[in-house]
């Protein structure tokens, strides 16, 4: 009964994620609920509560400042073409399997490695819709592209891992990297299937479409792998994603890079280039607030958001309201959902599931991987959920002769995956797209839609993991 009435919030704001109500309700009604079944049943104190909630503060407080920065840049790129023309050289073609691909593991994995909190989703959706994709399809495709989430933001969460873990940071970035294979070639092979869709094409045409999305995947993973190895584990994911995505500019421009963008891209680069240097610069120093601000991608998406402003030279009426309302419809209610993971952690309920469910024995194993999923779906971030149900899942995975550093890799591997079907991440998706959606001849996207979509990918992902843990795990040495 306990484990029932653990499982109420979540099954609460999965309900509420499937109706037309407004975009803050699911995640108010999920804390809610998280409050009385923790302190009722569960027995959480106040304090603890309380404490957590305290601790999380700085944490909304960036995220809030992170997407408004990223849902500035993207309207205004929209607002001044410069969006448009950056998509249309880096498509040339279109919309094709190449660009698809390029978008899935390229681009988006690049910005999310770089800047991860949604921001890869906020510039990599409006590209893809430039693209002549539909909008459900662009949102599809753009999620996909979250797979690269344990390098995300330049690894916090793999960091956090493996601290946790108590493993050397490369050598857990290299556990990741192997447990994520499964993931990356899933992705893949999704997107090329979304991509044979729109062109339309069946039989052994789409057969090919799908084997050079497992071979794109595959690429990304082996490329992920090698550079944890040479490079390191922060910068992993960004030059592994940075190197799909000439390869396949390559593919899609038939060779010819030339001509470039012009300035459009000069934004981008703005916030690329400035988040890397923000990290590197403040990664030697204790974190103290100068350094959370030095290294926060949201200075230096503001600062894109005045170089293209300068570029464009008139005035942008409406942009301002424009942005602040998407940032309301966006930003808010990731920022609940990030308080929701927090009071589910607070209150005892992700520990409560975590335990009911190691009471398994070995049939553990199987379920190590949606455990780690259910942690990326309450938080939407990789570090969170490896704070929530990490320490748990090394206890449990070397009482079944599992080595930490793998319970925790698959942990890191599947919460990270998991915030494809979050709803942080879904909502941003959905009011995305949804503007879009009603001027295109493709399905209107819903939650719903993105859901059935996204959790299907994430059970299939998590059944591969869950069969590869049970045979391959127990008594495998560290690497």
């Amino acid at each position: 009964m306990t484990l029932v009435l653990a499982a109420v919030p979540v099954l609460v704001v999965i309900g509420l994620l499937l109706t037309r109500l407004p975009a803050w309700v699911p995640p108010v009604v999920g804390v809610l609920a998280a409050i009385v079944v923790g302190l009722w049943v569960l027995d959480a104190q106040t304090t603890e509560l309380t404490e957590a909630v305290g601790g999380s503060m700085i944490t909304m407080l960036q995220v809030l400042a992170i997407i408004g920065g990223g849902v500035t840049l993207a309207r205004v790129m929209d607002f001044t073409g410069a969006q448009k023309q950056f998509a249309d050289w880096l498509s040339a073609g279109g919309a094709s399997l190449g660009s698809a691909l390029m978008m899935a593991n390229g681009v988006v994995p690049f910005m999310e490695s770089v800047t991860g909190f949604g921001v890869s989703l906020l510039i990599g959706l409006p590209l893809t819709l430039a693209f002549g994709f539909t909008a459900y399809r662009a949102a599809l495709i753009t999620l996909m592209g979250i797979v690269i989430g344990p390098w995300g933001s330049m690894g916090p969460g793999t960091l956090l891992g493996a601290e946790l873990a108590g493993q050397p940071l490369t050598e857990f970035g290299l556990a990741t990297a192997v447990v994520n294979f499964p993931a990356v070639i899933i992705s893949g092979v999704v997107t090329a299937f979304i991509a044979a869709r729109h062109a339309g094409v069946r039989g052994t045409k789409r057969a090919g479409y799908l084997a050079v999305g497992a071979a794109s995947g595959l690429s990304l993973a082996l490329l992920v792998l090698v550079s944890n190895l040479l490079l390191g584990t922060p910068v992993a994911g960004a030059v592994a994603a940075a190197i799909m995505t000439i390869a396949w500019l390559l593919v899609v421009r038939k060779g010819k890079l030339l001509p470039g963008p012009g300035g459009s891209i000069v934004p981008y680069a703005v916030l690329v280039f400035g988040t890397i240097a923000g990290q590197l610069i403040s990664s030697p120093f204790e974190s103290a607030w100068w350094t959370e601000i030095v290294a926060s991608p949201a200075v230096y998406a503001f600062a894109g958001v005045g170089v293209a402003l300068l570029q464009y030279k008139q005035p942008a009426t409406g942009l301002a309201d424009s942005a602040f309302k998407l940032w309301l419809n966006t930003g808010v209610p990731t920022a609940l959902y990030i308080l929701f993971g927090v009071v589910m952690q607070g209150g005892h309920i992700a520990e409560t599931l975590a335990q009911s469910l190691a009471g398994m024995g070995s049939s553990y194993l199987f379920l190590m991987p949606i455990v780690g999923a259910l942690g990326g779906y309450m938080t939407a971030s990789g570090t969170g959920t490896n704070a929530m149900f990490g320490p748990t899942q090394v206890a449990v995975g070397t009482q079944l002769n599992v080595d930490p550093q793998w319970s925790m890799a698959m942990n890191n591997a599947s919460g990270c995956w998991g915030t494809i079907a979050s709803p942080a991440r879904i909502e941003l998706a959905y009011q995305l797209a949804r503007g879009a959606s009603m001027a295109d001849d493709g399905p209107q996207v819903t939650r719903a839609r993105l859901l059935a979509v996204t959790i299907p990918v994430l059970a299939f992902s998590a059944l591969v993991w869950g069969v590869l843990a049970y045979f391959f795990l127990p008594g495998l040495p560290a690497l």
